[in-house]
């Protein structure tokens, strides 16, 4: 499991100026189609991937904070 704050979601605080991320100790955050593509392709052949988001789920920008399930195939 792995999750990553979702940077399409940083539009709705009024109080984040644009381009920052939310936190000083944040790396990166992702949009929701970098995140995918990065977890789809870390999975490979080996393992299913499942997204989840976690808070409301905005139509517009997504969900505040995403999740990856990583099952192995077995």
């Amino acid at each position: 499991m792995l999750t990553t704050p979702n940077r399409e979601h940083n539009v709705r605080f009024a109080t984040l100026p644009a381009g920052t991320l939310r936190h000083r100790d944040h790396r990166f955050e992702w949009t929701r189609a970098e995140f995918s593509a990065w977890a789809t392709a870390a999975a490979g052949s080996a393992y299913d991937v499942t997204f989840h988001p976690i808070g409301a789920d905005d139509p517009e920008v997504g969900a505040p904070t995403q999740m990856a399930v990583f099952r192995r195939k077995d």
